[in-house]
């Protein structure tokens, strides 16, 4: 086998108290920078392509070579889709081979949630991927800490609809949110323990990027069995690619230039996997 199911990694994560990195990847480099930091750090790793980041390389490209990547790696491989939209969405990508998908429809309303969701679980399913599903909405990290606090999950709504969908995760809001925070973030660690606690499966918490360690440490600790990034890593990529450019001229070797994108992005990845498995046993 070389991608594995979210279950079998979140499982392990689980029974040695760290939380699986779920790191965004859209093209090789940051691919090799990725799978190359859990290599290193001798951990698992879900490699995930945000849904607009699938489309632009499509499904099949992304499940190439990742296949080849996990192939050739020393730790177990997850290739998993970000935020999937539909139910269409969420097929091509486990038609091509992906290993786990994310069907978001958290903006919708429950029922729809439910019967969407349950769709995708039952093709999934049927041929060995995994997925995850939200519920509560994460916003972007723009918008005010109120109103990212009035999207938080409700436990009660998680426990039933972790029963309706035969989900395998489930992605909380918990004050966490996407992008470059306004505002530093304050994260409800009350309400995320009881999400661990009493949601019948494992709990994954996204908004990773420039998370203060010690709410990351905070996350860890509580049980979170799966933790997404994927600003950070773009950022590092095209500042390297910037500061290159700014150094050597844009007539730069272009492998020389990518060479800069990967060390750098592998050195965020690094520095994220140490917090993620800081209470690993």
């Amino acid at each position: 086998m070389a991608l594995y199911p979210y279950t079998e990694l979140l499982r392990y994560a689980i029974e040695h108290k760290f939380t699986v990195g779920a790191f965004n990847s859209l093209n090789m480099e940051t691919l090799q920078a990725i799978v190359g930091a859990a290599e290193k750090k001798n951990v698992p790793l879900i490699v995930q392509t945000y849904h607009a980041h699938m489309e632009y390389a499509g499904p099949g490209y992304m499940s190439a070579i990742c296949e080849v990547a996990a192939r050739n790696s020393s730790v177990k491989i997850a290739l998993g889709l970000d935020h999937g939209r539909t139910y269409e969405q969420a097929k091509r990508c486990i038609d091509s081979g992906y290993s786990g998908v994310m069907i978001d429809l958290s903006s919708e309303d429950y029922g729809y949630n439910v019967a969407e969701t349950r769709k995708v679980v039952e093709l999934a399913h049927s041929k060995g991927v995994s997925v995850e599903a939200e519920l509560g909405k994460i916003l972007d990290a723009d918008q005010p800490l109120s109103a990212i606090a009035s999207n938080y999950t409700d436990p009660d709504v998680a426990r039933k609809f972790v029963k309706e969908t035969g989900i395998d995760c489930l992605a909380v809001s918990i004050g966490t949110a996407h992008g470059f925070y306004k505002h530093k973030p304050v994260i409800n660690l009350d309400l995320l323990k009881e999400l661990v606690d009493t949601v019948p499966c494992p709990i994954v918490v996204h908004g990773g990027s420039n998370t203060p360690d010690e709410d990351i440490l905070s996350i860890v600790r509580t049980g979170v069995a799966k933790l997404n990034v994927g600003t950070d890593f773009f950022a590092a990529y095209t500042q390297a690619l910037h500061d290159f450019m700014q150094e050597h001229g844009t007539k730069c070797d272009i492998m020389k230039l990518m060479e800069a994108a990967r060390s750098a992005v592998e050195k965020i990845a690094c520095d994220k996997i140490d917090l993620l498995t800081k209470f690993m046993v």
